[in-house]
């Protein structure tokens, strides 16, 4: 019983100071609102958004008191019936629009993701009902001076729109921004943002200075003035999208109300129109623009982990490949032995001739079976590394065939570059040489390896050249005869098409090749495996404006 009276009590206390507060913020704001700029309108619009449901009957008290006493106070000049009109809450009126929007139409589709196209719904629809309202008591005001016309319906509308479009961006601004930190650090990334400093150091002095010049022109150039005033906005919102019109729209449109005087004129009105349309259109554009550029980035994620997971999956094919190579170690060894045993225990009952052959076959065997573990995954690579396997194995097939090999390494870094480029690197080699030596000609093969690091990512380059002599004619039928075998033992299909370029691109790399009459090469450039690390995902439909 005491938990739950405790409760009670604290949340009593939490509804009244959500009441005070807002009286108070209501008070403060209310002698700088007027009709073609209605601050309270954009405060109340904003309290909406982001107060919980639980405590808008709170803001709906905390707004009655001070809009009652207001409101009341000019009774003898526009009558009971208006001054009743004029006392009901707007934070009431706009209720219903604003939980309709927050709950069907998803204004808030996430945590950190508004719905630009719903809360401009929400502002349109919410600043009609305000403006029918503030028309009927005009309508029936007892003010017999007062000329009720439309177009005082016009900049009620206009000035209540603006109002909620500038004043409740930037609440919605920190809110899409916090992301979870503290205040604190959200004040420190706001300062070295690129965006607060273009904002600052370039948008704000030009706002500043057109608004000067416009103050001090006639009333017909000043118009054509203050419209350049979103000139920085529009800037500012093709770079960074909604958050530079959030950033500078509210700075604009705070400099042409203030240049703007609040009576009913149409020339007035128009440019309050001017406004809105302006401010609609740069937020609308801006939310267009952030969306594209998240599911561009949305996009360039699904690639990068579809990469990581190809990449993945060559790196345990080389772990499987790797693995039965040392099986068919192991079995080239036991077959060696038995055949061993087999040829003491025969050996009496075979002529010379005979036991010759079973010796040559049974090295032939054995021979076979280590080339193809060879092939798979050197045994050079098992036990000392990638330069091993890259100067050894890749030396001792070229020896077989005849061709000279030179092997250099350099740069920095290859040591630590991930397993599965390791594995890449040697695949890349293996391939590059077997195109090189395709050409019969070819008496010399230079490998070349180099690594290094450029912005934040490590990389590998190698380039293979082969340097042909079509005068070495005494070497050239063994090269004939034994260039075919290259590709074999070297574990590579010249059958299976451009698995080089597809090697390349699975780690962001490309490749170039070259060849002439007098030599042929190959270049490769493999970037090292990112790890990806996923950010809360959103996917919005194409037709949708969602910004964060």
């Amino acid at each position: 019983m005491e938990k739950g009276t405790g409760f009670r009590g604290r949340e009593w206390i939490i509804q009244i100071a959500v009441a005070l507060a807002y009286a108070l913020a209501y008070c403060a704001i209310r002698p700088f609102s007027d009709a073609h700029w209605s601050l309270t309108s954009g405060l109340r619009f904003a309290c909406l958004l982001l107060i919980p449901y639980r405590y808008w009957a709170a803001l709906a008290i905390g707004e009655v008191v001070p809009l009652a006493y207001s409101v009341f106070g000019n009774v003898g000049l526009f009558g009971v019936v208006t001054a009743s009109i004029w006392s009901i809450p707007p934070m009431a009126i706009a209720m219903p629009v604003v939980w309709f929007c927050r709950s069907r139409l998803a204004l808030f589709p996430a945590q950190r993701v508004v719905d630009m196209k719903a809360l401009l719904i929400c502002a349109l629809v919410t600043s009609l009902l305000w403006a029918t309202v503030t028309y009927a008591g005009y309508l029936t005001a007892t003010d017999p001076t007062m000329h009720v016309t439309l177009i005082m319906f016009a900049g009620v509308f206009v000035g209540s729109y603006v109002a909620i479009l500038t004043l409740a961006t930037w609440p919605l601004f920190i809110k899409v921004a916090r992301n979870g930190r503290s205040v604190r650090d959200m004040l420190i990334e706001a300062t070295n943002s690129s965006l607060a400093s273009d904002t600052v150091l370039c948008a704000l002095p030009a706002l500043v200075a057109i608004a000067f010049l416009s103050a001090q022109l006639d009333a017909n150039s000043a118009v054509v003035l203050q419209m350049s005033l979103f000139i920085p906005v529009a800037w500012l919102t093709l770079k960074y999208g909604w958050r530079g019109a959030a950033a500078s729209g509210p700075l604009a449109v705070a400099c042409v109300c203030a240049l703007t005087l609040s009576v009913p004129d149409p020339v007035v009105i128009q440019a309050q129109f001017f406004v809105a349309f302006a401010v609609t259109f740069l937020f609308a554009m801006g939310a267009r623009i952030t969306s594209q550029l998240h599911a561009q980035q949305q996009q360039r994620l699904s690639v990068d982990k579809a990469l990581s997971v190809a990449q993945q999956a060559f790196h345990q094919g080389e772990l499987r490949m790797r693995q039965a190579s040392a099986q068919l170690d192991l079995v080239g060894g036991a077959v060696s032995l038995t055949n061993g045993r087999i040829l003491r225990n025969v050996q009496r009952f075979l002529s010379p001739d005979e036991r010759a052959i079973l010796v040559r076959d049974a090295t032939q065997t054995k021979d076979r079976i280590f080339g193809l573990a060879e092939s798979f995954h050197p045994i050079a690579w098992r036990e000392r590394g990638l330069p091993a396997a890259l100067k050894e194995t890749i030396g001792r097939v070229l020896d077989e065939a005849g061709i000279a090999y030179r092997f250099e390494m350099g740069g920095r870094g290859l040591s630590k570059l991930a397993p599965s480029v390791h594995q890449a690197i040697y695949r890349a080699a293996c391939e590059a040489i077997a195109q090189v030596c395709t050409q019969l000609t070819c008496s010399q093969v230079t490998l070349l390896l180099r690594g290094g690091e450029l912005h934040g990512r490590r990389w590998a380059a190698l380039r293979v050249v082969g340097i042909n002599d079509e005068m070495d004619v005494g070497r050239l039928a063994r090269r004939i005869a034994l260039s075919g075998n290259i590709a074999a033992k070297l574990g590579v299909n010249p059958n299976q098409g451009p698995s080089l370029t597809t090697q390349a691109e699975l780690f962001d790399g490309i490749v170039h090749s070259a060849r002439s009459a007098a030599s042929s090469s190959v270049s490769v450039l493999l970037y090292d495996a990112q790890h990806l690390w996923g950010i809360e995902r959103v996917q919005p439909r194409q037709a949708q404006m969602w910004v964060r």
